[in-house]
Formats: structure tokens, C-alpha cells, sequence
């Protein structure tokens, strides 16, 4: 046996440490991490709340599939057969199961309306924010403007107009610096141009907005659309008018057409009361007439003429005495 394999040898040999941990006693005294893993396994955590209500979401659709497929729209002529007796037939289980489903409907629906009202709440926020923000963009456009109208930076920006040959030489200091001046008005012309045209349409926009805010009427469709026809008109015919006199002009024509339509009403009533007016009293003429018919007198009434007649035919007639007697009342 070479060293080689002597070594390998003794590698291989039980230790007298090794022979120790091996004995019986060794043994009882190191099952810990055997009875560890004897030991039953632990009981699972309480789930989280947002765990518990998702289990009864899964549930609760487990439940509307076992159903099958729930129509879009109820059936009337299906509602109409159930009554409370068809209810109380039910089986206790069925009861408690549709009452939870309603529930469960409600709180879902309930979900819903709050998502809605949030989203809502979001948005109008979000409106109110965007129209401060731009009130505050066009007021500050505004304020620029106002600066670059000063008087001062007006005349300044003359010196672009100025002509050549009122310049002084080319070659002395002052020609020199009047034709730095120039330049430099020339540019900041140039600079001005764009920003006061912006600050004009939001000047604008600006005196709309608050004119819209303070009259409510241009709120509604009807009214606003027909101010802003009336301005475009008068603006294609050469004769542009204010938003102001645009708004008085068609809120006059509306007070007029307002009138015209109540005069309207008004006459078409009177007529009809005219004519119920007229049918009354025409009744009423009828019912004064004498309650004798002619031919009583003129041609007889049971052999007899005259007043006789008109007489017997009176006596014989209890209704037309009593018109007769009514009339003469009325006298």
C-alpha cells in the first residue's frame, strides 16, 4: 500500500467522535431537528381582509355561473305570474340565497355609484383647475401687453420707422448709435407683433368670459348660439357690433316675440269666450220665447181658438205652463 492510498485509509476510519455521536445515548440527546419535521405542520395565518372579501367576490361569481346565463332585461310576463305566495313557497335555503344575492347585488351597485361619484368629482375639480389656469394665463398675457404698450417702450420702437436720410453720417458716433437703435427697435417690433396680437385675443376672451359669467342667460344654448349669429352676421356685413349690444339686441327681440305670443294666446282666449259668450246667450233667448207654439192660436187647439186655446194647450202642457210661469216671474 503506497502513502496515497494510506492516507485515503485513514480518512475513511470512524473517528472515535464520530463512534460517540453514534450511540444510543448520543442519539437521544440530538433528535430536535428530527422532531421538528415529525411535528404536524402549522395552521395557515389568518387571511387578510382584502383576501376574505376576494374569496367572496370568487364565490359569489361561482354562484351566478352555477345559475347559468342571466338575461339582460327581466321577463314581465314571468314577473307578473309571481306573487307573495310563490315567495313563501320557496324553500328556507332558496330564501336565504336570494337574499344574499340581492345583498351582495346592492353592495356591488353601491361600489359602482360611489366609483361614479368620485370620477365625477375628479373631473369637475379638474374643470374648475383648468379654468382658474387659464384666467390666470390670459391675465397674465394681459399684463404683458400692458407693459409693452408703455408709452416709453412705445417711442422707443418709433426709431425703427425712422428714415435713412434723416439719420446723422454713418461714420460719426451718432449716426452710429441711431443705427444700433434702430436695429434693435426694428427687432424688438418684430418681438412685439406676435405677443400683443395674443394678449388682444385673450383680452378678448377674457371680457367674453366674464360677460358670460355675469349674465346667465348666455349659459343657455338657445340664447348664446343667437348672439353669436348676430355678431358673425353683422361682422360679414361690414357692421361689427359688441357682445353687449349683440346681447340687448336679441334679448329685445325675444321680449317682443314673448309679447307677440302672449298677445296671441290672449286673443285666441277671448274669442273662445266670446263665442261660449254667444252660445249662452242665444240659449238663453230660445228659453225666453213664448213656451206657446204659434199654430196654437192661428190654427186651433182642440176645436177652440184664441185664448181658449192657448189656454187648453197651457192646461195640457205642465212644462210649457211652468216655462210660461218662470218667465213671467222674471219680468
Amino acid at each position: 500500500m503506497n502513502e496515497v492510498e494510506s492516507a485515503e485509509a485513514i480518512q475513511t476510519e470512524p473517528t472515535p467522535d464520530a463512534m460517540v455521536e453514534s450511540t444510543p445515548e448520543a442519539m437521544a440527546s440530538e433528535p430536535a431537528v428530527e422532531q421538528v419535521e415529525a411535528q404536524p405542520e402549522a395552521q395557515p395565518e389568518a387571511q387578510p381582509q382584502s383576501e376574505v372579501q376576494g374569496t367572496g367576490t370568487e364565490k359569489f361569481s361561482s354562484l351566478m355561473k352555477t345559475l347559468g346565463d342571466v338575461p339582460d332585461a327581466p321577463n314581465e310576463q314571468l314577473i307578473s305570474t309571481i306573487d307573495e305566495k310563490s315567495i313563501e313557497n320557496l324553500p328556507s335555503s332558496a330564501k336565504g340565497l336570494l337574499k344574499h344575492l340581492i345583498a351582495q347585488q346592492k353592495v356591488e351597485h353601491q361600489k359602482e355609484l360611489e366609483s361614479l361619484k368620485s370620477q365625477n368629482q375628479q373631473l369637475t375639480e379638474r374643470e374648475q383647475r383648468i379654468k382658474a389656469e387659464s384666467k390666470r394665463l390670459i391675465q397674465n398675457r394681459a399684463e404683458l401687453n400692458k407693459v409693452l404698450l408703455d408709452p416709453k417702450f412705445q417711442q422707443f420702437l418709433k426709431q425703427a420707422d425712422m428714415p435713412e436720410d434723416k439719420m446723422a453720417d454713418p461714420f460719426t458716433k451718432e449716426g452710429i448709435q441711431q443705427r444700433i437703435q434702430k436695429g434693435v427697435a426694428e427687432a424688438m417690433q418684430e418681438f412685439q407683433k406676435p405677443i400683443t396680437e395674443a394678449a388682444e385675443k385673450a383680452r378678448q376672451m377674457a371680457a367674453y368670459t366674464n360677460f358670460v359669467d355675469t349674465n346667465p342667460k348666455m349659459k343657455e344654448k338657445a340664447f348664446k348660439k343667437d348672439v353669436l349669429a348676430l355678431m358673425q352676421t353683422r361682422e360679414q356685413e361690414s357692421q361689427p357690433i359688441s357682445i353687449q349690444d349683440a346681447y340687448k339686441m336679441v334679448e329685445f327681440d325675444r321680449m317682443k316675440q314673448a309679447e307677440e305670443q302672449r298677445r296671441q294666446k290672449e286673443m285666441k282666449a277671448r274669442a273662445k269666450s266670446n263665442r261660449m259668450i254667444g252660445r249662452t246667450t242665444v240659449s238663453s233667448s230660445a228659453d225666453t220665447g213664448d213656451p206657446v207654439p204659434d199654430w196654437v192660436t192661428k190654427k186651433g187647439y182642440n176645436g177652440a181658438r184664441g185664448h181658449v186655446a192657448r189656454a187648453m194647450y197651457l192646461r195640457d202642457n205642465p212644462k210649457a205652463l211652468a216655462k210660461l210661469r218662470a218667465q213671467q216671474k222674471t219680468r
